[in-house]
């Protein structure tokens, strides 16, 4: 075996088996959390938990910010040098600091706004995550880079045990909202610390942004898609928080914080898999074509997230009531319409992973504002009719934004549409044959008690999703999984 054709330490299965990993510990992090969401939410109540609900939009927009894209813009750059690599460092780090002193100084006039006298020192106790995302920036870039999605894997599981064990703590002393902002602060200084330290970032003292200028160009149009997306998924808390009251928005946040667990599990790490995957591809030539990772990727997402979305849909009441407690069935409506939106999320994720990936930047970032515009306009609308009819029109705008999604990514990748909504199909069909046999059986494991019915109904949709799902994707399963292989066998085929 040549030098030119050794694999490094690397390893061919680095890229997939550490999206794996990242799923995996997602998985590890989902549990831990849905064992402590009913404690917290019965200490807390739904108050409180909507108070912090109306300052963290506030917050992630700031955070959203507070990289300057430059995190996405620096992981497509194959090579970095050490100068360029600390020079995002320090400026992606000055831009979140001066995004915190911002946050301080608006959190008065806010408070003021909404009416909530509170708000305004969560919103200062909250501020700090803003200088720890900043400076993680550049450290988030090279682990996507080098495909060590391990280390995100490791960075998640120590963040959320500690998170979890400051949160409760505070809880159980009756501090209420502020237990849920020291778990976000507790958090975010385990990730900074852990992701800083694993990605071996070389840091100087170098700071020229001249250097880096390309990257910001870039990182422009991440940035203004990042936005959209964050209209998309925080302002229509802001506007049921004001319209509605703190209560309602504590509904309305839980069921939202549910339908993110599934997309959170799965399409965050296939995101990071997807995105390097294609920037790879786009100057790779002998490697798989970046169409047939778009495609192998949506089939993928599908036939995971759709089972998980759809099952939640229909069992919602009994699931809110075993888990939550009946102090949270004023949640059980919007979470069933919201569902539905979940899985329109994920789609949209993976679609722009894939324009990312190509560096269409511009293209994601018209279709995150579009969808986010709309969105809030949808929910400014509907909020008047309640909080059902919120959870509808968000479900409604995702669904039509996956769909206009699979038309732009068709062009970007010179491809026929029908190709990608192909890849959707077993997916939708294994969906609707599910979700038949849970309505036409609910009568049945409804009449059971509630943890027996639940386990009952889940069991026979599982089983349903899967025998529909495995004759008719067994074939292209196999062909997509090969297609992720070759990806990352294509990496390993560096120069020593």
């Amino acid at each position: 075996m040549t030098a030119a054709s050794a694999p490094t330490s690397t390893g061919a299965p680095r890229g997939a088996m550490g999206a794996l990993v990242l799923s995996g510990a997602n998985l590890v992090r989902l549990a831990a959390q849905l064992a402590l969401l009913p404690v917290l939410a019965r200490l807390v109540g739904p108050s409180d938990y909507g108070l912090v609900s109306l300052a963290m939009p506030f917050v992630l927009f700031c955070n959203a910010l507070a990289d300057g894209g430059l995190s996405t813009a620096l992981a497509r750059r194959q090579s970095p040098s050490v100068e360029l690599e600390s020079t995002v460092f320090w400026l992606a780090g000055a831009i979140g600091t001066s995004l915190a002193m911002l946050a301080c100084l608006a959190a008065w006039p806010l408070g003021a706004a909404m009416n909530q006298p509170r708000l305004p020192l969560l919103i200062l106790g909250l501020s700090p995550i803003l200088v720890l995302s900043g400076f993680t920036a550049a450290a988030n870039a090279r682990v996507i880079r080098e495909r060590r999605f391990t280390v995100f894997a490791a960075g998640d599981l120590i963040s959320t045990f500690a998170s979890g064990a400051a949160a409760l703590t505070a809880a159980l002393h009756g501090w209420g909202a502020w237990s849920l902002a020291v778990q976000q602060l507790v958090l975010w200084t385990c990730k900074f610390a852990w992701v800083v330290s694993a990605s071996r970032l070389p840091i100087r003292r170098h700071c020229r942004p001249s250097q880096a200028l390309d990257l910001l160009r870039f990182g422009a149009h991440s940035l203004g898609a990042t936005l959209g997306d964050f209209l998309a998924r925080n302002l229509d808390n802001i506007i049921v928080g004001a319209t509605l009251g703190a209560l309602s928005l504590g509904y309305y946040a839980m069921a939202y914080q549910i339908i993110r667990i599934p997309d959170l599990i799965i399409s965050g790490p296939l995101y990071l898999l997807i995105f390097s995957a294609v920037a790879r591809a786009t100057t790779r030539p002998d490697g798989p074509a970046p169409v047939q990772i778009a495609t192998a990727a949506l089939r993928l997402a599908a036939i995971v997230l759709t089972p998980l979305f759809v099952g939640l849909g229909i069992v919602a009441g009994p699931a809110v009531s075993l888990v939550l407690g009946d102090q949270w069935t004023g949640a059980v409506r919007t979470l069933t319409w919201l569902s539905a939106a979940g899985l329109g999320f994920s789609l949209c994720s993976v679609a722009a992973a894939v324009l990312m990936g190509l560096g269409r930047s511009e293209l994601q970032f018209r279709m995150a504002m579009a969808s986010g515009l709309c969105t809030v306009a949808g929910v400014a609308l509907s909020v008047r009719f309640g909080l059902a009819a919120v959870g509808a029109t968000v479900a409604v705008v995702t669904l039509c934004a996956a769909a206009t999604y699979m038309v732009v990514l068709a062009r970007a990748l010179h491809a026929p549409v029908r190709s990608l909504l192909s890849a959707l199909a077993p997916a939708a069909v294994g969906g609707v044959c599910m979700g038949t046999a849970l309505l036409l059986s609910r009568p049945i494991w409804a009449a059971w008690p509630p943890a027996l019915g639940l386990g009952a109904a889940i069991l026979s949709g599982a089983a349903v999703y899967g025998a529909v799902v495995a004759l008719l994707a067994r074939r292209s399963f196999r062909a997509d999984l090969q297609a992720f292989n070759r990806a990352d066998e294509d990496q390993a085929r560096t120069v020593d």
